[in-house]
């Protein structure tokens, strides 16, 4: 009769689950949390059948300790660690065969537990069904998977009892003795090591209680407000409706529209009427300067340039490059009087345009070297050379240039550009030339 009344148990609680209300309201707890201490006693039916429910076998029931560890980690769902043993007595029967002696159970068992909520059933009674995986041992260790039911009378928030029946299949089921399938029901205390007394809500119906813990509700209404409100008539209810008083669809406001069509939609486009980038809010990017070159892609964003030099109005300098604007302006247009260090008056705006080439490459270094023309003798050529070189050095630092980047060399009247022997030839060799190093 007690095995006739364990089958309808377990199938009582299949039925419940297949009429349970399995969805999952938007209002779900996520902060629902316990810690769930079972301490109490089991019993063992072998059947060696196909099935662990025919209960063809004999009871274990002498030493039959059960201990669970179980954490509810949210309203529907657990996980559970169970060990037992039990013991059959000699003169029972485990597949038809007669012990001689005692034979000892012992299992430990992995379960993931589901919480179903039918006919909206009171918080102190939690019905749940439970699968998992097992090692037991009675004469040799066999694997299991497992299946059962089961339900959690709470008498306290802390304190309650629990009966659960579950069905084991043995992986190997029949290859040495006693290895078969079983049934085993337990029942025991339940204390709750990490009770949730939270309520976010503050309506006085804890988190674990209530079904709208984010919204303030009566008990009655299992902590949701009594009446739920639509203004509007568009099935958004008015607690989610970001548009509570006016008809729509998406998030209960009207359909929101593109002006620009830049797949932002207008009521988060800081731009709604500029076609713009969906990174930067819906508006296009900044290019201060105008001149086509965004400014995260100029590197000259103030001043207008071309593409071809990163968004910068002169051409890239190259290292180790003699024939750019700034080596041709620095040799050909930097002149100076006969053994003089100060420059010719219509050679300052030349340095203002060099400065603003090198200011392009802030990290690079660049050598300064000076020349002259072969007047004079060369000690004081070469004297003569370096201090036009320094001179060009001190401009260039004091219009902003790092002192660092910058290395001075000098070389006199060698290296002559064109013959000493004319007037403009002389000209030309008195020269400074500014070559980039790195």
């Amino acid at each position: 009769m007690k095995k006739l009344l364990l089958v309808c148990f377990f199938i009582g609680g299949l039925l419940n689950a297949q009429n349970s209300d399995t969805s999952i309201d938007e209002n779900t707890n996520d902060e629902y949390e316990k810690l769930i201490f079972k301490v109490g006693v089991n019993a063992v039916d072998n059947s060696g059948d196909l099935i662990p429910f025919d209960f063809e076998g004999s009871v274990a029931f002498t030493n039959f300790y059960f201990l669970e560890l179980e954490y509810r980690f949210s309203k529907p769902f657990s996980l559970a660690l169970d060990v037992s043993m039990n013991e059959w007595e000699e003169g029972s029967s485990i597949d038809g065969d007669i012990l001689t002696n005692n034979q000892e159970y012992l299992a430990l068992d992995l379960e993931l537990k589901y919480y179903f909520d039918f006919f909206k059933t009171p918080s102190w009674l939690e019905p749940y069904l439970q699968a998992g995986v097992g090692y037991f041992l009675i004469n040799k260790g066999d694997a299991s998977l497992n299946f059962g039911s089961g339900v959690n009378f709470w008498f306290t928030d802390n304190f309650g009892l629990s009966l659960t029946g579950t069905g084991k299949w043995a992986v190997n089921h029949g290859e040495t003795l006693y290895d078969t399938n079983h049934f085993q029901y337990s029942a025991g205390l339940l204390f709750n090591l990490a009770a949730n007394n939270k309520d976010n809500d503050n309506d006085g119906i804890k988190n674990q209680d209530d079904d709208c813990p984010n919204v303030a509700g009566v008990a009655e209404n299992n902590g949701c407000p009594e009446k739920i409100n639509d203004s509007d008539g568009d099935g958004v209810i008015d607690t989610l409706d970001r548009c509570p008083n006016e008809y729509g669809t998406e998030n209960g406001c009207p359909m929101e529209v593109d002006t620009d069509g830049d797949s932002v939609l207008d009521s988060v486009d800081d731009c709604p009427k500029i076609k713009g980038l969906p990174t930067n809010n819906g508006c296009p990017l900044p290019d201060s300067d105008n001149d086509g070159i965004v400014d995260v892609a100029d590197k000259c964003p103030t001043v207008p340039g071309i593409a071809a030099n990163n968004g910068c109005p002169y051409e890239e300098i190259m290292v180790g490059a003699t024939d750019t604007n700034l080596n041709t302006k620095s040799r050909e247009e930097v002149l100076f009087n006969t053994n003089k260090t100060d420059f010719k008056e219509l050679s300052l705006p030349i340095l203002i345009e060099i400065t603003q080439m090198m200011k392009q490459h802030p990290d690079a270094k660049f050598r300064i070297e000076g020349y002259t023309d072969s007047v004079g003798p060369a000690d004081f050529n070469m004297r003569l050379s370096q201090s036009r070189a320094n001179a060009v050095r001190d401009y260039l630092i004091s219009s902003g240039i790092p002192a660092e980047n910058l290395i001075v060399e000098a070389f006199g009247e060698s290296n002559p550009r064109v013959s000493n022997l004319t007037k403009d030839g002389r000209l030309l060799n008195r020269r400074v030339e500014i070559i980039r190093i790195e």
